[in-house]
């Protein structure tokens, strides 16, 4: 038998074609296939592993700052507490020589729809001195919360309040008696917060 080598060398060439035709291509495309979607799962890892490093960062910037975020928890907080907050005004107005006669919630809602911040209005009733009030509109400012003042309304003043004296009424008095008069006017005060 004799080959004929350019037909043998045909055949072989074109049964080399099949082959890589049949075997190699398909698993090149998936290799090309899976390449890509390694790829893909890189580039994603890489995204998330950036935002997270980021996250990191800045929770470790936020932990250096520790303090000043309580303050803008403190001025600002989240959980909404109307409790709270009425004890605070009650204790405030007492500390500066203030009677509360009321307290109103006047307005709580969201200042706009897109945002979580709330706005909280209240409406406060006071009987006192001028001075007890600059000292409560003072304590209001230092306080950690944040507090805007709306509106103040100023009220005629009440009845003179003489304060008692040691000795009895019947008693002749030996020399003049000074009598110190506390005048004591109705104030009416808008106060404004705000919560999450």
């Amino acid at each position: 038998m004799d080959f004929n080598r350019p037909i043998a060398t045909a055949l072989i060439l074109f049964t080399i074609v099949l082959l890589i035709f049949f075997l190699v291509v398909p698993k090149y495309n998936q290799f090309k296939t899976l390449q890509q979607t390694l790829g893909e799962k890189q580039a994603a890892y890489d995204a998330k592993f950036a935002y997270y490093s980021e996250i990191g960062t800045i929770y470790a910037k936020l932990m250096e700052k520790k303090d000043i975020v309580e303050k803008i928890d403190n001025a600002i907080p989240s959980e909404l507490s109307y409790g709270s907050l009425v004890y605070f005004f009650q204790k405030k107005a007492l500390e500066n020589g203030l009677i509360v006669k009321g307290l109103f919630l006047s307005k709580a809602s969201p200042i706009n729809p897109d945002s979580d911040l709330r706005e909280i209005v209240f409406s406060i009733n006071l009987l006192g001195e001028y001075t007890a009030l600059k000292s409560f509109m003072a304590s209001l400012e230092r306080s950690s919360r944040l507090f805007d003042t709306n509106n103040i309304s100023f009220g005629t003043m009440v009845a003179p309040v003489t304060p008692a004296s040691s000795s009895s009424s019947k008693a002749p008095a030996k020399s003049p008696v000074q009598i110190q008069i506390i005048q004591t006017y109705p104030f009416q005060l808008e106060i404004k917060t705000y919560s999450y």
